[in-house]
Protein backbone atom coordinates (compact mmCIF):
# COMPACT_ATOMS: atom_id res chain seq x y z
CA UNK A 1 0.00 0.00 0.00
CA UNK A 2 3.11 2.70 0.90
CA UNK A 3 4.85 1.54 -2.45
CA UNK A 4 1.48 2.79 -4.21
CA UNK A 5 0.95 5.79 -2.14
CA UNK A 6 4.91 6.78 -3.24
CA UNK A 7 3.95 6.18 -6.69
CA UNK A 8 0.98 8.08 -6.46
CA UNK A 9 3.14 11.19 -5.03
CA UNK A 10 5.65 11.06 -7.61
CA UNK A 11 3.30 11.01 -10.50
CA UNK A 12 1.40 13.56 -8.72
CA UNK A 13 4.60 15.76 -9.09
CA UNK A 14 6.23 14.14 -12.08
CA UNK A 15 6.33 17.67 -13.34
CA UNK A 16 9.35 18.70 -10.78
CA UNK A 17 11.38 15.60 -11.41
CA UNK A 18 10.72 16.39 -14.98
CA UNK A 19 12.25 19.97 -14.42
CA UNK A 20 15.37 19.14 -12.26
CA UNK A 21 16.31 16.32 -14.25
CA UNK A 22 15.95 18.38 -17.71
CA UNK A 23 17.80 21.93 -16.76
CA UNK A 24 20.75 19.48 -15.27
CA UNK A 25 20.36 17.16 -18.72
CA UNK A 26 20.96 20.39 -20.93
CA UNK A 27 23.48 21.06 -19.09
CA UNK A 28 25.61 17.38 -19.38
CA UNK A 29 24.72 17.27 -22.60
CA UNK A 30 26.32 20.99 -23.69
CA UNK A 31 29.53 20.03 -21.49
CA UNK A 32 29.80 16.69 -23.02
CA UNK A 33 29.37 18.31 -26.19
CA UNK A 34 32.16 20.58 -25.56
CA UNK A 35 34.09 17.93 -24.68
CA UNK A 36 33.58 16.07 -27.94
CA UNK A 37 34.90 19.50 -29.77
CA UNK A 38 38.15 19.91 -27.80
CA UNK A 39 40.64 17.77 -29.46
CA UNK A 40 42.30 14.82 -26.78
CA UNK A 41 39.60 15.88 -24.07
CA UNK A 42 37.92 12.04 -24.24
CA UNK A 43 40.60 10.08 -26.52
CA UNK A 44 43.91 10.71 -26.99
CA UNK A 45 47.39 8.95 -28.78
CA UNK A 46 50.26 7.55 -26.81
CA UNK A 47 53.90 7.16 -28.47
CA UNK A 48 56.94 6.45 -27.21
CA UNK A 49 60.81 6.63 -28.30
CA UNK A 50 63.73 5.31 -26.54
CA UNK A 51 67.01 7.14 -26.93
CA UNK A 52 70.42 6.12 -25.39
CA UNK A 53 72.47 8.75 -23.99
CA UNK A 54 76.19 8.76 -24.18
CA UNK A 55 80.02 10.88 -24.95
CA UNK A 56 81.47 10.19 -28.44
CA UNK A 57 84.68 8.73 -27.60
CA UNK A 58 87.59 10.98 -28.47
CA UNK A 59 90.16 10.10 -31.14
CA UNK A 60 92.46 9.06 -28.60
CA UNK A 61 90.52 6.45 -26.52
CA UNK A 62 92.31 3.43 -25.91
CA UNK A 63 91.83 -0.13 -27.64
CA UNK A 64 89.35 -2.79 -25.90
CA UNK A 65 91.36 -5.64 -25.30
CA UNK A 66 90.01 -8.88 -24.57
CA UNK A 67 86.66 -7.41 -24.86
CA UNK A 68 87.51 -5.25 -21.75
CA UNK A 69 87.82 -1.37 -22.30
CA UNK A 70 91.20 -0.08 -20.27
CA UNK A 71 90.52 3.57 -21.07
CA UNK A 72 90.85 4.16 -17.48
CA UNK A 73 88.44 7.47 -18.34
CA UNK A 74 85.45 4.73 -19.17
CA UNK A 75 84.03 4.18 -15.71
CA UNK A 76 83.92 7.96 -16.06
CA UNK A 77 81.78 8.09 -19.15
CA UNK A 78 79.64 5.50 -17.80
CA UNK A 79 78.84 7.63 -14.73
CA UNK A 80 78.38 11.00 -17.09
CA UNK A 81 75.83 9.18 -19.17
CA UNK A 82 73.22 8.21 -16.89
CA UNK A 83 73.65 12.05 -15.36
CA UNK A 84 73.29 13.55 -18.47
CA UNK A 85 70.57 10.92 -19.11
CA UNK A 86 68.91 12.27 -15.77
CA UNK A 87 69.55 16.03 -17.24
CA UNK A 88 67.09 15.25 -20.17
CA UNK A 89 64.87 13.75 -18.24
CA UNK A 90 64.31 15.67 -15.51
CA UNK A 91 65.44 19.47 -16.71
CA UNK A 92 63.63 22.13 -18.40
CA UNK A 93 65.20 20.59 -21.97
CA UNK A 94 62.12 18.89 -23.60
CA UNK A 95 60.05 21.56 -22.38
CA UNK A 96 62.35 24.49 -23.59
CA UNK A 97 61.23 26.44 -26.55
CA UNK A 98 64.13 25.94 -28.20
CA UNK A 99 64.12 22.21 -28.26
CA UNK A 100 60.14 22.42 -29.13
CA UNK A 101 60.91 24.95 -31.51
CA UNK A 102 63.29 22.39 -33.47
CA UNK A 103 61.34 19.40 -33.52
CA UNK A 104 58.26 21.92 -34.84
CA UNK A 105 60.34 22.23 -37.91
CA UNK A 106 61.82 18.93 -38.22
CA UNK A 107 58.01 17.46 -38.58
CA UNK A 108 57.37 19.82 -41.27
CA UNK A 109 60.66 18.66 -43.09
CA UNK A 110 59.02 15.19 -42.28
CA UNK A 111 55.87 15.60 -43.80
CA UNK A 112 56.19 13.40 -46.82
CA UNK A 113 57.01 10.67 -44.17
CA UNK A 114 54.16 11.84 -42.02
CA UNK A 115 51.64 11.83 -45.32
CA UNK A 116 53.32 7.90 -45.82
CA UNK A 117 52.76 6.65 -42.60
CA UNK A 118 49.32 7.76 -41.92
CA UNK A 119 48.70 7.12 -45.66
CA UNK A 120 46.40 10.02 -45.98
CA UNK A 121 46.73 13.19 -48.03
CA UNK A 122 46.46 15.49 -45.22
CA UNK A 123 47.27 14.10 -41.52
CA UNK A 124 45.52 15.56 -39.24
CA UNK A 125 48.65 17.02 -36.60
CA UNK A 126 45.45 19.42 -33.91
CA UNK A 127 46.59 22.67 -33.68
CA UNK A 128 50.38 21.98 -33.46
CA UNK A 129 52.89 24.44 -32.25
CA UNK A 130 56.03 24.36 -30.26
CA UNK A 131 54.10 25.14 -26.49
CA UNK A 132 51.62 22.69 -27.34
CA UNK A 133 54.31 19.74 -28.05
CA UNK A 134 56.42 20.72 -25.32
CA UNK A 135 53.17 19.95 -23.12
CA UNK A 136 52.77 16.83 -24.84
CA UNK A 137 56.23 15.71 -23.56
CA UNK A 138 57.29 13.36 -20.77
CA UNK A 139 60.07 10.92 -19.93
CA UNK A 140 61.25 8.89 -17.90
CA UNK A 141 65.38 6.90 -17.46
CA UNK A 142 66.34 3.98 -16.38
CA UNK A 143 70.50 3.94 -16.79
CA UNK A 144 71.56 5.91 -19.53
CA UNK A 145 68.37 4.96 -21.94
CA UNK A 146 65.56 7.63 -21.93
CA UNK A 147 62.22 6.90 -22.54
CA UNK A 148 60.16 10.04 -24.37
CA UNK A 149 56.44 9.87 -24.48
CA UNK A 150 54.18 11.70 -26.33
CA UNK A 151 50.58 11.92 -25.70
CA UNK A 152 48.48 13.68 -28.53
CA UNK A 153 45.09 14.41 -29.58
CA UNK A 154 45.55 12.47 -33.36
CA UNK A 155 47.32 9.34 -33.92
CA UNK A 156 49.69 10.71 -36.97
CA UNK A 157 50.64 13.69 -34.97
CA UNK A 158 51.56 11.40 -31.79
CA UNK A 159 53.46 9.63 -34.19
CA UNK A 160 55.03 12.25 -35.88
CA UNK A 161 56.34 14.40 -32.87
CA UNK A 162 57.88 11.12 -31.22
CA UNK A 163 59.42 10.71 -34.51
CA UNK A 164 61.45 14.31 -34.74
CA UNK A 165 62.36 13.63 -31.47
CA UNK A 166 64.31 11.20 -31.82
CA UNK A 167 65.59 12.83 -34.61
CA UNK A 168 66.64 16.10 -33.45
CA UNK A 169 68.02 14.37 -30.39
CA UNK A 170 70.01 12.64 -32.18
CA UNK A 171 71.51 15.51 -34.43
CA UNK A 172 71.42 18.30 -31.55
CA UNK A 173 71.89 16.52 -28.34
CA UNK A 174 74.70 18.15 -27.92
CA UNK A 175 73.42 21.74 -27.96
CA UNK A 176 71.48 21.02 -24.98
CA UNK A 177 73.41 19.30 -22.85
CA UNK A 178 77.03 20.27 -21.83
CA UNK A 179 79.15 18.16 -20.65
CA UNK A 180 82.05 20.31 -19.28
CA UNK A 181 79.01 22.08 -17.50
CA UNK A 182 77.23 18.86 -16.21
CA UNK A 183 79.99 16.42 -15.14
CA UNK A 184 79.56 15.90 -11.52
CA UNK A 185 83.24 17.04 -9.77
CA UNK A 186 83.76 13.52 -8.81
CA UNK A 187 84.59 12.66 -12.63
CA UNK A 188 87.28 13.47 -13.93
CA UNK A 189 87.96 12.95 -17.37
CA UNK A 190 91.39 12.63 -18.83
CA UNK A 191 90.36 13.78 -22.71
CA UNK A 192 92.08 16.77 -23.20
CA UNK A 193 89.25 18.37 -24.89
CA UNK A 194 85.46 17.27 -23.80
CA UNK A 195 83.51 14.93 -25.47
CA UNK A 196 80.25 16.05 -27.16
CA UNK A 197 77.19 14.55 -26.09
CA UNK A 198 75.21 12.00 -27.98
CA UNK A 199 71.85 10.85 -28.37
CA UNK A 200 70.95 7.18 -30.30
CA UNK A 201 67.87 6.33 -31.57
CA UNK A 202 67.25 2.60 -29.82
CA UNK A 203 63.50 2.46 -30.23
CA UNK A 204 62.19 3.97 -33.52
CA UNK A 205 58.59 6.04 -32.29
CA UNK A 206 56.03 2.84 -31.11
CA UNK A 207 52.75 2.76 -33.02
CA UNK A 208 50.60 5.02 -30.80
CA UNK A 209 48.37 3.25 -28.87
CA UNK A 210 44.56 4.97 -27.96
CA UNK A 211 44.18 5.86 -24.22
CA UNK A 212 42.13 8.24 -21.94
CA UNK A 213 42.24 12.01 -22.52
CA UNK A 214 42.70 14.62 -20.27
CA UNK A 215 39.17 14.96 -19.52
CA UNK A 216 37.73 11.58 -19.97
CA UNK A 217 36.88 11.46 -16.35
CA UNK A 218 34.27 14.05 -16.51
CA UNK A 219 32.05 12.24 -19.18
CA UNK A 220 31.65 10.11 -16.05
CA UNK A 221 30.88 12.84 -13.79
CA UNK A 222 28.22 13.98 -15.97
CA UNK A 223 26.24 11.17 -15.88
CA UNK A 224 26.63 10.82 -12.03
CA UNK A 225 25.00 14.35 -12.52
CA UNK A 226 22.00 12.95 -14.23
CA UNK A 227 21.89 10.32 -11.68
CA UNK A 228 21.60 12.66 -8.23
CA UNK A 229 19.87 14.79 -10.58
CA UNK A 230 17.12 12.47 -10.67
CA UNK A 231 17.48 12.07 -6.72
CA UNK A 232 17.57 15.65 -5.88
CA UNK A 233 14.28 15.74 -7.79
CA UNK A 234 12.76 12.94 -6.10
CA UNK A 235 13.59 14.81 -2.89
CA UNK A 236 11.89 17.97 -3.75
CA UNK A 237 8.82 16.14 -5.06
CA UNK A 238 8.55 14.62 -1.59
CA UNK A 239 8.97 18.06 -0.16
CA UNK A 240 6.91 19.84 -1.95
CA UNK A 241 4.25 17.11 -0.86
CA UNK A 242 4.85 17.42 2.46
CA UNK A 243 4.40 20.63 2.73
CA UNK A 244 0.73 20.65 0.51
CA UNK A 245 -1.58 20.25 2.58
CA UNK A 246 -4.80 19.95 0.45
CA UNK A 247 -6.69 16.61 0.21
CA UNK A 248 -6.50 15.19 -3.15
CA UNK A 249 -7.96 11.58 -2.65
CA UNK A 250 -9.84 9.49 -0.39
CA UNK A 251 -6.71 7.88 1.04
CA UNK A 252 -5.81 11.19 2.18
CA UNK A 253 -9.11 11.64 4.23
CA UNK A 254 -8.56 8.32 5.88
CA UNK A 255 -5.15 8.77 6.78
CA UNK A 256 -6.36 12.24 8.32
CA UNK A 257 -9.39 11.38 10.22
CA UNK A 258 -8.40 7.97 11.12
CA UNK A 259 -11.99 7.43 9.45
CA UNK A 260 -13.21 4.55 6.70
CA UNK A 261 -14.87 6.35 3.67
CA UNK A 262 -18.94 4.79 3.68
CA UNK A 263 -19.58 6.74 -0.02
CA UNK A 264 -18.03 9.38 -2.08
CA UNK A 265 -19.78 11.77 -4.51
CA UNK A 266 -18.77 11.60 -8.11
CA UNK A 267 -17.13 14.70 -9.63
CA UNK A 268 -19.70 16.73 -11.55
CA UNK A 269 -19.16 17.13 -15.47
CA UNK A 270 -17.25 20.02 -16.48
CA UNK A 271 -18.91 23.17 -17.63
CA UNK A 272 -17.98 22.68 -21.04
CA UNK A 273 -18.93 19.30 -21.90
CA UNK A 274 -22.64 20.40 -20.40
CA UNK A 275 -22.24 23.43 -22.84
CA UNK A 276 -21.85 21.40 -25.65
CA UNK A 277 -24.49 18.98 -24.83
CA UNK A 278 -26.93 21.79 -24.96
CA UNK A 279 -25.79 23.43 -28.13
CA UNK A 280 -26.75 20.09 -29.44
Amino acid sequence: MELRAYWAIIWRRIWVIALVVGVVALFAGFQYYHLRKTPGALKAYHSDITLQIGLQAPSHTVAINAGTNTNPAYADYIAAAETLADELTTGPILTSNEFTTQVYQQIQQDTAKIVQYCQCTRPDLSNLNPSTIGAALSAVRAHALVTVSVTWPTREGAWAIATAVGEVSAAHISEYIDYAVHTPATLSPRAESQPLVSAKVINKASDPAQVPGTSANRQTLLIMLLFVSLLIGLAVAFLIEYLDDRIHSKEDVVQLLQLPVYGEVPRAPGQRKDSHSSAK
